[in-house]
């Protein structure tokens, strides 16, 4: 009986030591999986910052919304739109044919649709090919 309790100790222990080490390794393998995913993200670098440009959203009713914000290198007017709708909380619709089809609940309708002039100038360019520039001044407006 003696035989066997120490048996049943020896087997518990080294049961227990099994356990402890498969807690210990995986624990270690959590850290290093950790640390090389840290490494990934910390060697992309950060966009390049290429200025400031200026939006002003007009609809075509005496309301304006205008947005402010720094651009990066080869950004867009749809870029420049998605920050402007994400820190003013509108919505807004593109279509690959005719660009900018609504703005919130802005639509074309009654003749009137979306223009976009950039420096004062209109342009029928689509907005995802309009590089937008340091101090390039956007206005977007229902007419």
């Amino acid at each position: 009986m003696k035989k066997n309790k120490q048996k049943g100790e020896s087997i518990l222990i080294l049961a227990a030591i099994l356990f402890l080490t498969v807690i210990v390794s995986f624990l270690l393998w959590l850290s290093f999986v950790k640390n090389e995913s840290s490494d990934v993200v910390s060697q992309i670098p950060a966009p390049k910052i290429a200025g400031k440009a200026f939006l002003t959203v007009d609809f075509g009713n005496g309301a304006r919304r205008a947005f402010e914000g720094d651009i990066i290198d080869n950004e867009t007017i749809v870029g420049v739109l998605i920050q402007a709708s994400k820190a003013g909380n509108f919505s807004y619709k593109l279509s690959e044919k005719s660009g900018l089809t609504a703005i919130d609940s802005f639509s074309r309708s009654g003749g009137k649709s979306w223009h976009w002039y950039l420096n004062g100038k209109e342009t029928n360019n689509p907005l995802g090919k309009i590089i937008v520039k340091d101090g390039d001044n956007i206005l977007i407006k229902y007419e």
